[in-house]
């Protein structure tokens, strides 16, 4: 009874605030479709749910599940005799019943999935495919927009055998703007089906849509192209991974992550780049693309609880993530970037947060999450990821461990008891205080050792200490014993590697004379027993040597953009990819730190760029106005630019000049400056135009250093 009452209230409240919606499709009437199965309207029969649902979802069942079936014989009749506004009502009824179950506290899941499952058993899914080829476009959006919300696992199953050519159809019809809110929706669902799937979806086209439509502005397509990128990156496998790079997928999410407007774009672009950089055959690729440095700062700014709590007034997140989505965090959790443990432990702190009210935080302990926080509570030097972590674990009724000091060399023998402790070998830790180990002899530790002297006769046992062991090494910092950087060293060649640091160093192996070490000598003296693990290291050492760049300054970037950071954000990292996927190197601050070396850098890099692009969006200069003390960061950088003689280029979007004399003097010159008007829907014709003025420029400073080179010779 009580279950049945605060049933109808969360129905009533949904109903009444989705009326206003513009999101919706029209319900012909204001009758509960939920309500109306309990009247009796129907005659049909209560055909048999899934075996496992219980009571409560049953009951909702019992009342929806009579009008969804009426829904899809209203619907396959309209479609039968062409008649659009029936079609049309019944995509609307069926579109209530699936959102109206998404959304409800509890059950919700269960009774989503049964319905969805009940539309493609019923024959409704196959009717939405082939209403997606009808000439009528109203009916085609309508019908998208269900398909999108009714994509489980089964349904996905159905779509890539039967309908994928369909979709990938409607992906060609790029600039058709709302189909493209239903079309995203689908690709964010197919790119998590299978790697076949995904690989066969990215040969047709539909990677291409996604970053095409990237470019644009409607919050609801960027949302779908953040979470579909993600997606790809998660579940599409290396080969997929591999053709997001080629693609530039890792440039054109930066507008995504860069962007103001909404948390759930930027979190989902974000997660995509740090899962491509978590694949080293492409990290490389992916760091350049400038996209990775905005995941830290970007998390370190969110609080998972109120992040939770978005994602309960969205339909398609407030269930959350299941058991198998999760575990597609693991690697980046047990993964070696920094980016990858942040996000991945915010995101099982938001996780937390859903399945507490759910009462299913258990699943965490099932996937092994549980672990794997423990260990970045441990050892991560990141404040941001060991304080997610351990937010994490608090969250999940987990124990917390200590925060283990990481200068491992210096540890005393209550510090290798405090470890032994928190790895959750407390029964040796009588025989090592007995044998007084301390870090010096906890890192030269071997197998024979803890077999013979120390009791751990079990081999499972030793195999685990040793895992546990590694680990350790691989955080530990050996800045006290390691003058000449080691273990920095050893990490460029695998970050795995710096567990080996400890040998070398007291071996007596330094930068200078790794190249004349010799397998032998890896092996006998610095105790690494992996051949494989040598022979990378013997190849990395015999490579050419890195360029020194003490006595002079790596090349400057090739253009600087200066924006306002409220009203141009958008346009200059737009400009940003546009120009890098076409060769430039752009610098475009991110953050506009006000003091310290942070100044220092961004006026340096003014000084070095060849080319200034000045964003002037509304009210760019607005606050240069008064800025008599020269305190405003874009009244620096024109003034820099401008005492430097650069190349510089207005780019002009809803920008009112304004009087000359209202700008301080130092500045004013800028408005002599010949610009750019940008154009959102014709970007690449106004960047060939901003190229012009580029290319122009490096002319002519090569003309210039030619006529140089000439009167030299003469």
């Amino acid at each position: 009874m009580l279950f049945s009452l605060t049933h109808f209230l969360w129905r009533l409240y949904r109903h009444l605030s989705n009326m206003f919606s513009s999101e919706r499709l029209t319900v012909p009437d204001c009758v509960s479709r939920l309500q109306r199965g309990k009247s009796g309207s129907t005659g049909s029969e209560i055909r048999a749910v899934s075996p496992g649902i219980s009571a409560d979802v049953q009951a909702v069942l019992n009342s929806s599940l009579p009008a969804l079936r009426c829904a899809i014989v209203r619907l396959r009749t309209g479609k039968e005799t062409s008649d659009s506004d029936e079609t049309r009502q019944a995509i609307a009824e069926i579109y209530q019943l699936v959102e109206e179950a998404w959304v409800m506290p509890t059950v919700g899941r269960q009774v989503a999935e049964e319905i969805c499952s009940r539309i493609r058993l019923e024959g409704g899914l196959e009717l939405l495919l082939q209403l997606q080829q009808t000439p009528a476009v109203e009916i085609t959006y309508e019908s998208a927009k269900l398909l999108e919300q009714i994509l489980i696992s089964d349904n996905r199953d159905y779509l890539a055998r039967m309908g994928l050519g369909v979709i990938l159809n409607l992906t060609r019809q790029q600039e058709d703007a709302q189909l493209a809110r239903s079309v995203s929706g689908i690709l964010e669902h197919m790119f998590k089906h299978t790697e076949e799937t995904s690989i066969h979806l990215i040969s047709n086209g539909a990677l291409d849509a996604l970053l095409y439509w990237c470019r644009g502005t409607d919050p609801t397509v960027l949302r779908h192209c953040a979470v579909a990128l993600a997606n790809c990156a998660m579940y599409g496998g290396h080969r997929c991974q591999r053709w997001m790079i080629e693609k530039q997928a890792a440039e054109w999410l930066f507008p995504l992550a860069f962007s103001k407007e909404d948390e759930l774009i930027r979190f989902h672009a974000c997660l995509a780049v740090t899962v491509l950089a978590a694949n080293r055959e492409i990290e490389k690729e992916v760091v350049k693309s400038g996209t990775l440095e905005l995941v830290e700062p970007f998390i370190a700014s969110l609080d998972p609880d109120d992040f939770a709590r978005s994602l309960l007034d969205s339909a398609d997140c407030m269930q959350g993530k299941t058991a198998s989505d999760l575990q597609h965090l693991l690697p980046l959790l047990d993964g070696t970037r920094v980016e990858g443990k942040c996000i991945a432990a915010f995101y099982l702190c938001v996780e937390t947060s859903i399945k507490s009210r759910q009462r299913n935080t258990k699943i965490f302990q099932e996937i092994g999450a549980v672990q794997s926080l423990k260990r970045i509570a441990m050892y991560s030097s990141n404040g941001t990821a060991s304080g997610l972590a351990k937010r994490a674990l608090s969250s999940m009724g987990e124990e917390v461990p200590k925060r283990i000091l990481p200068c491992v060399p210096n540890w005393k023998t209550c510090e290798v008891q405090t470890w032994l402790q928190q790895v959750g070998f407390t029964a040796f830790c009588d025989r090592f205080q007995e044998l007084q180990v301390d870090g010096d002899l906890l890192l030269n530790i071997t197998d024979q050792e803890l077999s013979t002297d120390l009791g751990m006769t079990a081999s499972i046992t030793r195999k685990r200490f040793l895992r546990d062991l590694r680990v350790l090494k691989t955080y530990a910092n050996y800045s006290t014993c390691d003058p000449n950087n080691m273990a920095d060293w050893l990490a460029e060649v695998d970050p795995h590697f710096r567990q080996y640091t400890y040998g070398l160093i007291q071996s007596g192996v330094n930068r200078n004379i790794i190249r004349n070490v010799t397998d032998q000598q890896l092996q006998n003296d610095c105790l690494i027993n992996n051949g494989v693990h040598r022979a990378k290291i013997l190849l990395y050492s015999h490579g050419p040597l890195k360029p020194c760049l003490t006595d002079s300054q790596p090349a400057g970037p090739d253009v600087f953009i200066s924006y306002r950071r409220n009203t141009g954000s958008q346009l200059a990292s737009l400009l940003k990819v546009h120009l890098q996927v076409r060769g430039f190197s752009v610098f475009i601050d991110v953050e506009k730190l006000e003091a310290g070396k942070f100044q220092d850098k961004l006026i340096q890099s003014v000084q070095r760029a060849r080319n200034f692009i000045l964003v002037l969006s509304a009210n760019a200069l607005d606050k240069c106005m008064t800025d008599t003390a020269m305190t405003d960061w874009v009244h620096k950088e024109i003034v820099t630019a401008l005492a430097n003689k650069k190349n510089i280029v207005p780019v002009i979007d809803n920008f009112m000049w304004p009087d000359p004399m209202s700008l301080p003097e130092d500045m004013r010159a800028i408005l002599n400056f010949n610009g750019v008007k940008w154009s959102h829907e014709y970007q690449e014709a106004t960047i060939e135009k901003i190229l012009r003025f580029l290319k122009r420029q490096q002319d002519q400073t090569d003309s210039k250093d030619a006529s140089k080179g000439q009167k030299n010779r003469e």
